[in-house]
């Protein structure tokens, strides 16, 4: 049986650690619904309904066009859009809200109402819609009572 030292044990510890902290520093930031909103590099902004909400767009690792709504008033993101090759990971979109959606998902799974191509799923608090096929995904996701006055469901695209 072979032992190490405790310095060695100290050094794969120290390893470990580094490692893990750089792949943490790689995970691009983004906020989820309900928080406030970070801005990657390279995003650009536009107003939205007068001043009520702005929009934030930027490209994900996966080269996905994705649209973050923040509200102006409370500066708190209330909805995402996507379109892209790739799906964003919508658990990280979601945040707190993601157990709402997984919950009506199942239920709407089922009663036999979901579809191979798309889905509207509509939560206790949150909706998400997805659709698309192999590398052409859309969809969006939004809080309806997070929406700022003079912006509707139709804007989000």
């Amino acid at each position: 049986m072979k032992t190490c030292s405790l310095i060695q044990a100290g050094r794969a510890a120290a390893c470990a650690c580094a490692l893990s902290c750089l792949s943490l520093a790689a995970a691009p930031a983004h906020a989820a619904l309900g928080d406030a909103p970070t801005v990657p590099p390279g995003a650009s902004s536009h107003p939205l309904a007068g001043g009520a909400a702005r929009v934030v767009s930027y490209v994900d690792d996966g080269g996905a066009t994705v649209n973050e709504y923040v509200a102006s008033a409370s500066g708190t993101v209330f909805a995402y859009t996507w379109q892209g090759p790739t799906q964003p990971n919508l658990e990280a979109l979601l945040g707190r809200y993601a157990a709402d959606w997984r919950s009506a998902a199942a239920a709407q799974h089922a009663a036999g109402r979901d579809d191979l191509h798309g889905a509207r799923v509509v939560g206790a608090q949150v909706v998400v819609e997805t659709g698309g096929h192999m590398r052409a995904y859309a969809g969006r996701a939004w809080l309806p009572a997070a929406l700022p006055e003079g912006v509707a469901e139709g804007d989000l695209q």
